[in-house]
Formats: C-alpha cells, structure tokens, sequence
C-alpha cells in the first residue's frame, strides 16, 4: 500500500502489480492468424493474456487511498469491484517501437466502506457503491514481443504527458495515426526534423533512397509478376514474394524486414520513382506501430505495406497517399517559393504563369508536375485546378478564370460522371435540356460562337476567350474529394458575360486596422452600407419589380438570375407574374446575394412573415448567410431536412 504523493503532488503515485516487469507473447495465441486487424485490447487478453478486471482488483486492495481518489470519498476503504466498463485506449504516434506506452482508461463501479455511514454504526448501511475513473499504461515491446505489467492510477493523478494530453499525434486502438486535414502539414515537418532537417531551411529536393537509408530501409529495384499493380511494397517481417528476374522468370524470394520493394515496371520516371519510395517511407513513419501491434496475433499477411496504382481504400493507405506531398513540398518553404515564383509574373494568376510556376516547382522539389499542382491548390492558388488537367487519360488544355477562381470549384466533369450526375439532379438535367450547351474538351460549354470555335472535321473546341473567361461560358462543379476519386456536385450555371457587382452582401475584413489598407476596407464598407441602404429606402412595393431594381442596379440580366437558380427564363417569369411563394424569395436572395436587411423586406413584399417553424428558421437563416450559399447547395440542405427544396415546386406557400 503506498500513500505518497507523486512528482506533481495531485494524488497518490501510480502502483504496479508486483507480478514481474515483461512477461513474452504467447506463441499459440486464440486470435485467428490474418482474419483482420487486431485491436491493442485485444492483443492484451488473448496474446498476453491481461486480466484488466483482477488487475484493477489487485488495484482496489494494495491501494485503498487511490481508489478513495478516484471515488473523490476520503477515508473510504474495503473495496469490492461490481463492475468494469470496456477500456478506452490513448497512445501516440511519436514513440519508438521498441517500448510503446499505451493507455487504457476505463470506468470502474466500486462497493466499499463509506465512512460517514461508518459513524452511524447502523448495520448494513455503511457499505456504499461509487464510480471512478482508472488508467493503466502498459509498455509493449513490439519487437521483442514482451509487455509490461499495467501502471494503474486514478485518471486524474496521471502526470501530463504526450499520452494523456491526446491533442496531436494520437492513434486510434490498432495503434494507427487519428490525422486530420490540418494535421498532415505538422507531421511532414516532424517527420523532416527527425530524418532531413535540411529540407526545413529552404525549397529542398528530398531524396527518398537517402531519406529510406537514414531511416535504416533497404531500397530495392525489382520487377513483379506480369499484370502486377503493385508500384512499391515496405516489408516489417520476413515475407516471401514472387518476383521475375532478368529472364522474365518467375522466383520466390525471401524479403527481410524493413525493406521497400520498388516495381521498375509500375513507375514510369524518377519523379513517380522518388514519390514511391517516400511513399513506402511515410508507411513506417506513420505505421510501424500498427503493423508490429498485428505481427503479435501471428498474422502473415499484416506484414507489408503496398502502393498500387489507385491505391487502396482504407485509411492506413489513405494517409500514407497523402503525406508525401507534405515531404517532398513542405508547406512553409512551398508558400514563399511560390509567391516568389508568382511575383516575377507580376502576380498574375493567368493559365499561362500558373503553368510556369507548376512547372518551376517540379523541378526544384523533383516532383511530378501533378504533385506540383495539387500542392498550389492546397495552398491558396485553385487557379491550379485549370491547369495541367488530364481527363481520362489525355491531357486538355489549359484554361483559367477573367475574375477569382472560387475554392472547391472546377469546370471539368468527365462523361461517366455527368452521367450520374444526371441522374441525380434535376437541375443539371434542366440545363443539359435546354440545348445551350455543348460537352467538350471536359466541359460543358455555352455553344455560341463567342466561345465554340469548331475545326476542319466540325469538330467544337473552346475558342482562346474561353479558355481565359471559363466562368462565363462553362457550368461549374463543386467536388466532394475522396481518395481514390472524387464526387461532383451541381453548381449554378455561370455568368454569360462579366458582372462588375458593387452590390455586395458582406465584406471580409483581412488587412491591420489603421493602415492604409485596412481604412480603404472599411470606406468601401460604408460606402456598400450606404447603397444597400438608399436601396432599401426606394424598393418598389411590388416584389417582381423590387426584385428587377436590384438587377439592374448589380447589372445582372433576368438569363443570368434564371441561370443562377437553375431555372428556365419562362420559369423566373412565372415566379414574378403569379403569387411567388417564400421559398423562391429565399431563392432569389441567395442567387443576388443581398444582405439579410434586404432579404427580410423582399420576404415582407411578397406578403410573407417568418414563424417559428423548423423550415422557417431555417430560411431566415439562409437570408443572413447569402454569401455562404449557393441556390444547389441551399436545395441539397433543405432535401437533407425533408423539406421541399427552394427551386422545385408551385407558388404554394409553406405549411405552418
């Protein structure tokens, strides 16, 4: 029993069960050797057979005043465990393998002696129930296959560390990496200051053969079985794999651990080469744990990690995808290369200086122009989107925007999924319907002379306006980006012609307050104030010509708000001439982006008041939050609600 205060002095120190410090794996383990991945819990109690409820017991009575902290009951004493709940696990990613330290937290319901009741010397009512919080931090070593007996305490009294903090770095319970979108930038440069701190100091080529090596890998070149779409394999075991030699006979060959594997014929030029090879190294970077955790339970098919062109669809594979570009192109050097590279351009994002500076960052980080790309549309250039694009296996021309390329926005769809699309959205279907547009070169375009130009064989391709005023001409997508693909989504046609809108629904502020900068953002402020203003004093009474007054005044036609809603003409007339419902009001709003002041007076010409229904509020809300929405993503959030999309439909007005 101890009552000593730890190092921090917030409760009693941790005990251990005095059973022995390592005890080996079981050799002949119940698990069923490669029928999936194994959790940690479950190494613990059929590889080492761990007995977390007689562990916790052992806990209840060595260490009577750490249980009373746990209970928060001082004085409390003679417990008996009721009942253990099933653990949590807490472990990180930065930590060698040959000594992991996982956390299991488990909630624990104790009986024991209270003392107060004690006082009351009244039989049977001093026995009392309590719940309490207990971790226990087992070491395992996975590659001497040994594990600690646990350090247990109450969860409370555990000093900080990199385990119990669990806000970065963490893994999950198979001991893989938990990463975030915003977490890949921050492990790319851990895993640079660890094994090429040069490439931190300025734009750096890595090499991966020389990364695999101060890593302690073996790089290998080999030829696989013919038809093989393996590009790359790391090995953690002795595997045996087929292999062809020189001949183009098939061998079998024993791998050792720790080796990468490279298929000369899967990957076509150094560049593609060198990202495998970083590729196969962010596997144990980011795996190792995970695959020595498996190793425990006898598997042999949890012994390698492989890149196939495509690639798998599984999170492990997910990660070790994406993290290379953070490698190759760390962010902070990539950003000033590339502004860098940008401001000897005069900062023109046109397609032609786009495609420069992608080409320019190839090779100077000796990446592929693909990795180049997408690393400037992650980082604040979605002009890139344009540029360098291939489609179904040939490369299209490149093309840009006359204004800002919106985010998350491309105007290339291929033909299988705009045939899915079609399926799906009614808008898109509308469009397509009309027979204003034509699919070529990727894109569906206005077929006007203005922007189709067609070639001896009458075959249409974009004209060179076009191709530098995309937005005007071609139907944009919103992607929802997934590995291994990606999902369009309908977008709102786009403008025939240019729009110079002073009418805007909000301003970001991004500049110092009291500089020059930040004062003209906040005069162009008050001037837009101003306008929105005067034009709320003087809107027409009637909505259909409240509704042409802010046309004409943002310089939108009555085609381009038809466009913008996904409607016909014919059917934007029928809107202003009839009764029009709430749920177009909401529309219009959205598609003119007007300020919510303005929106609620449009609500009250079309003779609407707002109640406090779900669809209602959720319509108000949609008014204030104009420059957030798009009319097909407004409709996708109301079919999300059950409730009747803003487009489709009569001029009934909404139930109460």
């Amino acid at each position: 029993m101890r009552s000593s205060r730890n190092s921090n002095g917030i409760g009693p120190d941790p005990i251990a069960c005095p059973a022995g410090p390592f005890q080996p794996a079981d050799e002949y383990s119940r698990l069923k050797r490669g029928e999936r991945p194994y959790t940690v819990v479950e190494i613990l109690r059929n590889v080492f057979h761990e007995d977390f409820t007689r562990q916790i017991q052992y806990y209840l009575d060595t260490c009577p005043e750490g249980v009373a902290e746990a209970i928060q009951v001082e004085g409390a004493w003679d417990f008996r465990l009721i009942r253990l709940s099933e653990p949590k696990i807490e472990s990180c990613l930065r930590q060698a393998a040959c000594s992991t330290a996982v956390d299991l937290l488990f909630t624990a319901t104790v009986e024991g002696v209270d003392p107060a009741a004690e006082i009351l010397n009244v039989p049977g009512s001093h026995r009392k129930c309590w719940t309490g919080q207990f971790r226990m931090r087992y070491s395992i070593r996975l590659f001497e296959k040994t594990c600690s007996v646990p350090i247990i305490a109450p969860a409370h009294c555990f000093p900080y560390d990199e385990l119990t903090a669990q806000d970065r770095n963490i893994t999950d319970q198979y001991l893989l990496p938990v990463m975030r979108a915003e977490d890949y930038a921050e492990v790319g440069r851990q895993m640079l200051e660890r094994y090429y701190p040069e490439a931190l100091d300025g734009p750096t080529a890595v090499n991966g053969r020389e990364l695999a090596k101060r890593m302690k890998l073996d790089v290998h070149r080999v030829r696989y079985e013919a038809g093989s779409e393996i590009m790359g394999e790391v090995f953690f075991d002795w595997t045996d794999v087929v292999l062809r030699d020189r001949g183009g006979n098939s061998k079998t060959v024993r791998v050792p651990p720790m080796t990468i594997l490279i298929n000369t014929d899967r990957n076509g030029s150094p560049e593609i080469e060198n990202s495998t090879v970083v590729h196969e190294c962010c596997h144990v970077y980011l795996d190792l744990l995970y695959f020595r955790l498996q190793m425990l339970s006898g598997s042999s098919v949890t012994s390698h990690a492989r890149r196939t062109q495509g690639g798998a669809s599984d999170r492990l594979e997910r990660q070790a995808e994406k993290l290379p570009a953070f490698v190759l192109m760390e962010e902070k050097n990539t950003r000033a290369e590339i502004a860098r590279l940008m401001a000897a351009r005069g900062g023109v994002r046109s397609p032609e200086n786009i495609y420069r500076v992608i080409c320019q960052l190839a090779e100077r980080f000796q990446v592929t122009r693909a990795m180049a790309r997408n690393r400037m549309i992650e980082l604040g250039y979605p002009e890139a989107e344009g540029v360098y694009t291939y489609l179904e296996g040939k490369r299209i021309p490149n093309y840009g925007c006359g204004g800002a390329w919106k985010h998350g926005v491309t105007y290339v769809i291929p033909m299988r999924d705009a045939g899915a699309l079609l399926m799906e959205s009614e808008g898109f279907r509308r469009r397509l319907e009309s027979g204003r547009y034509i699919y070529t070169e990727g894109h569906y375009c206005l077929d006007t002379e203005q922007y189709i130009i067609r070639d001896v064989r009458q075959e249409a391709h974009l004209t060179e306006y076009a191709r530098h005023h995309i937005e005007e001409c071609c139907l944009p997508f919103s992607v929802r980006a997934s590995f291994g693909g990606a999902a369009f989504q309908d977008a709102q046609a786009a403008r025939k012609a240019p729009v110079k809108d002073r009418y805007q629904s909000r301003y970001e502020f991004k500049e110092e307050p009291d500089t020059k900068a930040g004062r003209k953002e906040n005069e162009l402020f008050a001037e837009d104030a101003g306008r929105w203003g005067e034009l709320a004093m003087n809107l027409p009474d009637n909505i259909a010509a409240a509704v042409q007054t802010i046309l004409d005044l943002k310089g939108i036609t009555q085609m381009e708000l038809a466009m913008r809603l996904g409607i016909s003409r014919t059917a934007l007339w029928k809107w202003c001439s009839e009764k029009m419902s709430l749920r177009h009001v909401a529309a219009i709003c959205i598609a003119l982006d007007v300020p919510g002041c303005v929106g609620e007076d449009l609500v009250r010409l079309a003779g609407y008041s707002f109640r406090f229904t779900e669809e209602h509020k959720l319509l108000r809300f949609m008014l204030y939050n104009t420059r957030d929405l798009t009319v097909a993503r407004a409709n996708e959030i109301m079919r999300q609600r059950g409730l009747a999309p803003l487009t489709e439909g009569g001029n009934e007005e909404l139930a109460s």
